[in-house]
């Protein structure tokens, strides 16, 4: 593989069959520099950045090239980098792990998009509770929140039915943005892959609510079900877009330490 490219491999976390992308950059001469926990069966354990074979990179496993975000610097460069930090200590699997060490070293800039996916999908199903709690507290206890869905029909869902299907979107959203990224989906792809997990779960929790009013009452969960998801996406979206912008206005360039 070419000098300065960034690679990445399965691993399991340990005592789980869920798998992550531990990353690295192709030194070019049979060796890769990464950042790794001591232990990877203790990642919060601390760690450091080293130098290995390829072999003890892989560990028998396939290896990609992650093309995403684009690389910043030329290949020698990128090699420069990481050869600076062979030895330096520090691991956190959540704010300083090995893909934020390979992404700085091609970019400039530290970001790990597997930890982006599962800080940004939690914090959405809290947002989403939050949501549903403030919007059935408005309305009084008496009443319950009027959705209006895409076809015209109204259909009020209680508290007990709007958190339920928010924390079950969101998992189901989770569940498999996650796995198309590990399957080397492009974020594009994989944010669209939870978008329409989370919801068809939406919708088949508010139709599972909707049960005890019979043929009619599963028909209008489900869209009500499916409004709430949509409605909640464009919320997160619309707020997305105002943090990028800020981040634009303010972005400096990255440090010389990843």
């Amino acid at each position: 593989m070419p000098r300065g490219d960034r690679l990445e491999v399965e691993q399991r976390i340990a005592g789980s069959t869920v798998t992550y992308l531990h990353h690295g950059i192709d030194i070019g001469d049979g060796t890769v520099v990464h950042a790794r926990p001591r232990d990877f069966r203790n990642p919060f354990g601390g760690g450091h950045v080293v130098r290995t074979s390829m072999a003890d990179f892989t560990e028998g496993r396939p290896v990609r090239v992650c093309t995403e975000p684009a690389a910043a610097h030329s290949p020698g460069e990128i090699v420069a980098r990481a050869l600076a930090h062979v030895g330096r200590d520090g691991y956190h699997p959540v704010i300083d792990n090995c893909e934020h060490f390979a992404t700085w070293c091609v970019t400039g800039r530290r970001a790990s998009r597997q930890v982006d996916i599962v800080m940004g999908r939690v914090a959405a199903g809290v947002s989403r509770a939050a949501a549903a709690v403030s919007a059935r507290a408005a309305v009084g206890a008496a009443g319950g929140l009027a959705v209006r869905t895409a076809v015209g029909t109204t259909v009020r869902l209680g508290l007990k039915t709007l958190v339920p299907a928010a924390i079950v979107g969101e998992a189901a959203a989770l569940a498999a943005e996650w796995t198309a990224h590990q399957r080397g989906a492009a974020a594009a792809e994989s944010r669209k892959a939870g978008e329409a997990a989370g919801l068809a779960a939406s919708s088949l929790a508010c139709a599972v609510a909707g049960t005890p009013a019979g043929p009619a009452g599963i028909v209008t969960g489900a869209l009500a079900g499916a409004a709430l998801w949509v409605a909640g996406s464009a919320t997160a979206t619309v707020a997305s877009r105002a943090v990028s912008r800020d981040r634009s206005r303010t972005g400096r360039p990255g440090s010389t330490r990843p």
